[in-house]
């Protein structure tokens, strides 16, 4: 088993720095979020400015994988490095209110950003909330928090943590304002959640962030692969898969989460270079959407249109194959398995009923290519394994 470790060790990798494909990693810059984040540094200008006179209220809405945490702690990074450069009492504190579990354990874990000592139990909400003025008043301090995930709390426990924050040193004598608040949710109707009182603490300073399109995720894909792996080791076809899967959701941390795994069975593999399969080998193992009963289901002239796309793509490496280098395939194996040509029509059908069961995807070339074609390709499992599947089920037959 040593030897075994030993071994696996010794591979080489096409990954020169794994940490940038975690998703907690930040990049230096974050594309397609730009006017966002200047947004964002605008809202808070004041308080940057003049700690104590001012406090805001900032929402970040937006679905999975948009770059909402993204942002905050972009943001937070460039609130510390400001705040030691201009000798600024001013702090950042990133929350995950889901990860912490509970309105006390988030308010908790804020305080232990000052005093990380305090133990779970023995103090009651209140006495957590004084401790925070305590500290921020005797250390002169200014607070920018974000409540990341916030309605998992709101709707676990109230909206009383939001509104206790909000109003945390509106009795102290000096009447600083002391906290700031960014909060990160999915949707907007998390606001139907809040009472009056909670939301008149609030205000409607709402940064709304759009899925992500195939370009823009292709730019970020593209931007990793420059950083993450060695040069020339992904290929253009996969960071164009990846972009293709990924858009179907606009999810940025899908893409990169896709770019890693197929980085690893690259490295699995051996192989020179990250190709469209070991994307679709990585796509079948997080979400792995075609079953094999959907193949069994097929009809015979159906299953062989559709190893005649696995093994194009397979052979190819490429992320799509032509309406007219699919026909050819199909009717070299029309005659290896000794059955009937079907019809361009016929052929076309068949690709049809395919799509309709997310099998497989279609889309037009680009419109700069000479001529429009339509373009197939298989996002969500791996060519060898279907080609394996349907050329067994043709043995057995046979």
């Amino acid at each position: 088993m040593d030897d075994l470790l030993e071994k696996e060790l010794r591979k080489p990798s096409l990954i020169k720095n794994p940490r940038v494909l975690d998703l907690k990693y930040i990049p230096k810059k974050l594309l397609h979020r730009e006017e966002e984040q200047k947004m964002l540094i605008q809202y808070f200008k004041p308080v940057i400015e003049k700690p104590g006179e001012y406090s805001q209220r900032v929402s970040i809405i937006g679905a999975i994988g948009t770059g909402k945490t993204a942002i905050a702690l972009k943001f937070g990074e460039m609130i510390k490095v400001y705040s030691t450069q201009k000798n600024l009492n001013l702090e950042y504190v990133h929350v995950n209110c889901r990860r912490a579990r509970s309105a006390f354990l988030t308010l908790l874990e804020i305080v232990r950003k000052f005093n990380p000592h305090i133990p779970v139990r023995g103090f009651s909400p209140e006495e957590i909330l004084n401790m925070l003025t305590e500290i921020l008043n005797r250390k002169k301090l200014y607070l920018i928090v974000t409540l990341d995930e916030i309605d998992f709390v709101i709707r676990k426990d109230g909206p009383n943590l939001l509104y206790d924050l909000t109003r945390l040193t509106d009795d102290e004598l000096d009447m600083k304002e002391r906290v700031s608040i960014i909060t990160i949710v999915r949707d907007f109707a998390f606001r139907t959640m809040l009472d009056e009182s909670t939301l008149s603490t609030l205000r409607q300073n709402t940064i709304f962030l759009k899925a992500y399109n195939e370009d823009q995720l292709s730019d970020i894909i593209s931007d990793r692969v420059g950083e993450a792996f060695y040069e020339d080791s992904v290929s253009n076809d996969a960071i164009s898969l990846i972009a293709d899967i990924a858009s179907k959701n606009g999810d940025a941390r899908f893409a990169i989460e896709l770019l890693e795994r197929a980085g690893m069975y690259a490295d699995h593999r051996q192989s020179l270079k990250v190709l469209p399969e070991h994307v679709r080998h990585a796509n079948a193992s997080i979400h792995p959407v075609i079953r094999q009963e959907i193949i069994k289901d097929l009809t015979t002239q159906q299953k062989l249109t559709l190893l005649a796309i696995a093994a194009k793509l397979r052979t190819t490496q490429k992320a799509y194959l032509t309406m007219g280098e699919l026909e050819e395939t199909y009717k070299g194996l029309c005659e290896e398995f000794n059955l009937p040509i079907r019809s361009h029509t016929q052929v076309w059908e068949y690709i049809q009923y395919l799509q309709n069961c997310d099998v497989i995807t279609t889309r037009l070339s680009s419109k700069g290519q000479r001529g429009q074609t339509t373009l197939i390709s298989l996002p969500d499992v791996s060519a060898e394994i279907i080609e394996t599947t349907i050329r067994e089920q043709f043995h057995k037959k046979g």
